[in-house]
């Protein structure tokens, strides 16, 4: 039986590639622009992040406007009326049918603590063996307006004399909060899997 994260993996393939391929392009954006000016991206990692991200959005916009896409449906960059793309700094905000990816920058594959209540009400949702149970006990269908929060995080190294590239690619879907910890209901690595042929 496969794990629920091998589910979503292959439903979201395509979707997942795509965002790692715009961000791989980010970092190249935002390297160009530190060598042009000779900055030293450790000297402001804030800007480095922001300007992967701004790139990722660009590459990531066409999506958002056309019906036919390969995720074979329309892509949600941003809230109706909004015209903020994402969130602020390193993250995005990606939106599915079926889920809410949350896009952010993370060294130590960790989520953001749930300082704030936005955060807290984005990682509140059941466990996937809860969720399974209660459906199965239940008469009443689940929700169908109730999209899967998930977070994609991500790292990038950055050695003289190599392309930028990332060193972290991961898929993270939370269970709640305790406090400020976070509780993860299941968390996994992508960039061995992306590479591999989709199964």
């Amino acid at each position: 039986m496969d794990h629920p994260s091998d589910v979503v993996v292959r439903r979201l393939r395509p979707l997942l590639v795509e965002v790692r391929d715009a961000l791989v392009r980010g970092l190249a954006v935002s390297r160009d622009i530190h060598d042009t000016y000779d900055w030293q991206p450790t000297a402001d990692r804030h800007l480095d992040h922001q300007l992967v991200r701004r790139e990722a959005m660009e590459r990531l916009r066409p999506y958002a406007e056309h019906l036919d896409d390969p995720f074979g449906t329309q892509l949600e960059l941003l809230d109706p009326g909004n015209d903020n793309l994402g969130l602020p700094m390193s993250g995005l905000i990606l939106r599915t049918p079926t889920e809410v990816l949350r896009v952010w920058h993370s060294d130590d594959g960790e989520l953001p603590a749930a300082d704030t209540q936005g955060l807290r009400d984005f990682y509140a949702q059941a466990a996937t063996a809860q969720l399974h149970l209660q459906l199965a006990l239940d008469a009443v269908p689940a929700d169908p307006a109730r999209r899967e929060h998930l977070a994609l995080l991500w790292a990038d190294s950055r050695r003289p004399g190599r392309d930028p590239e990332l060193v972290r690619f991961d898929l993270v879907r939370p269970r709640g909060s305790s406090g400020r910890r976070v509780d993860v209901d299941w968390h996994v690595g992508l960039l061995d899997r992306l590479r591999t042929s989709a199964a």
